[in-house]
């Protein structure tokens, strides 16, 4: 089944039923009249409300008596300003029919929630297209009366009118500026949100000074599960592509995660909390995977077409092992366990008090430990570290940094300073660990086959931009290893630590 994928963009505005709208032609070049529109719309979701929790709707709308209708799903987009911007991703087919691709994108949402119609819309629409001089389309006014047909709210009625761009430069001030003049008012909620009396997304656990350590705990895996579901859909939907900065992301989510389970581990189930750090390692692995490639391709200067093409396989190659892994049960499972425990925590035995202590009386211990292991680390690496010993530097320093990310909502700037200057390690021993790692690929996938002359592809020309390659490769390897104690001297300011001891 084909699906259809555009960028909406739009200000909604809400009007009393009676509003008599100004006349626009002064403000553009021109107005269109279309024809009414008569749409009947139903909204779907499952009983706890996980699209709307996302940001996304999913609807099916006819026209028509003679129309089977248009399933769209509408997803969330970064917005600026007062425009309200989604994606709307759209198929044919009749009301009784999921698209199979919409149950695809929505499987690690939705999992094995079955969903349920939420209301029934009828809407009368009155069309108004906005032209410039030389007759290009501005936006679209579209008027709407609506009528709340089937839901908790049956038989209430309000009007929206949306002004929807169709030209991305075009600001519409004026027109907005009368609109609001002649009594309409700007806002962000939806048909939906408005016909069922939905609530504002939550923005997930609120953690402040004086939340308690399961306070903290349950916000962390709540963090978790909206980092990597914010993902998810994304990397479904461009499959078998997925983005580079999805794949980072969510790889960055399942990483957070057992860091935290680390950190907070004492008062959670061993055994609940052992299995999900188990099946998070496994999901980072095949995140991982992808991820470095992404990392070394970026890292290859000038690439040669050989060394591209290979790049190019191996990242399809992982990337098509990530929707497998997506696809799975095992994932499901996974993120139903998550979910589960940022819904209610499984404290292990006996913590009940230790969970409601004052977390910004135990947090400083907490996270003194994760300070504790970076410097156990930089001790047992001494005076001339190994590549492998900085690695699990950058790792505790990247543990520490998620444990004070995590305090700071109830510490505030000390531990923000702290989670900075372990940032600012993890980052450059980052850039030690990817040359490291781009010197070793080049030198497994290329060197040795130049060196035999075994492979047909690897011309002169071809074995000399690789050695180019492991030369750039070392010597950023050189410049990151002199750079890394400075980053560490700073993390070791007492400014930065003291209040780990409780002062």
């Amino acid at each position: 089944m084909g699906r259809d994928a555009t960028l909406e963009r739009e200000i909604k505005l809400e009007a009393p039923i009676a509003l008599a709208l100004p006349d626009l032609r002064p403000l553009v070049g021109g107005t269109v009249r279309l024809p009414e529109e008569q749409l009947v719309t139903r909204y779907f979701d499952t009983s706890d409300r996980r699209l709307w929790q996302q940001g996304m709707t999913l609807r099916h709308r006819t026209t028509g008596a003679e129309d089977e209708g248009v399933w769209t799903l509408k997803l969330p987009h970064p917005s600026a300003g007062r425009a309200l911007e989604r994606t709307e991703v759209s198929w044919p087919g009749p009301d009784h029919e999921f698209p199979g691709d919409a149950r695809g994108i929505l499987r690690g949402i939705v999992r094995r929630e079955p969903l349920g119609q939420l209301t029934i819309l009828e809407t009368t629409r009155q069309r108004l297209v906005l032209r410039d001089d030389e007759d290009n389309e501005l936006a679209e006014l579209d008027d709407d009366v609506v009528f709340v047909a089937g839901g908790p709210r049956r038989g209430t009625r309000f009007r929206q009118v949306e002004l929807e761009f169709r030209d991305e430069n075009w600001k519409g001030r004026q027109v907005l500026h009368q609109l609001e003049k002649a009594g309409a008012r700007v806002e962000k909620d939806t048909k939906l949100a408005k016909a069922i009396a939905l609530p504002r997304r939550s923005a997930g656990q609120v953690v402040d000074e004086k939340s308690t350590v399961a306070d903290v705990v349950r916000g962390s895996l709540k963090a978790g599960l909206d980092r990597l579901l914010a993902r998810d859909w994304q990397l479904r939907l461009a499959a078998p592509d997925p983005a580079v900065e999805d794949v980072h992301q969510a790889r960055v989510a399942t990483r957070r995660v057992r860091s935290d389970l680390n950190t907070f581990g004492d008062i959670l189930d061993p055994l609940w909390r052992n299995h999900l750090r188990h099946e998070l390692k496994w999901l980072g692995a095949v995140l991982g995977d992808l991820r470095d490639l992404d990392v070394l391709s970026d890292g290859l200067s000038e690439t040669p077409v050989p060394v591209r093409q290979r790049l190019a396989v191996q990242r399809s190659e992982a990337a098509g092992r990530l929707a497998e892994a997506l696809a799975s049960e095992r994932y499901l499972n996974l993120v139903d366990r998550l979910h589960a425990g940022s819904e209610r925590l499984p404290l292990a035995s006996g913590v009940q008090g230790e969970a409601e202590k004052p977390a910004a009386e135990v947090l400083p211990s907490l996270v003194a430990a994760r300070w504790r292991a970076v410097r156990r680390e930089v001790r047992r690496a001494g005076r001339d570290p190994s590549p492998s010993q900085l690695h699990r530097i950058r790792i505790k320093s990247k543990q520490l940094r998620y444990a004070a990310e995590a305090a700071t909502p109830v510490i505030g700037r000390a531990a923000r300073r702290t989670a900075s200057a372990a940032e600012h390690v993890q980052a450059v021993l980052g850039e030690h660990h990817d040359a490291v790692a781009a010197e070793a690929w080049l030198r497994d996938e290329w060197a040795h086959e130049a060196a035999a002359g075994t492979s047909a592809t690897v011309s002169p020309a071809v074995a000399f931009e690789v050695g180019r390659l492991v030369a750039e490769a070392r010597q950023r390897r050189r410049g990151s290893a002199k750079r890394w104690t400075g980053a560490l001297a700073e993390l070791r300011r007492p400014k930065r630590l003291r209040w780990l001891s409780g002062r």
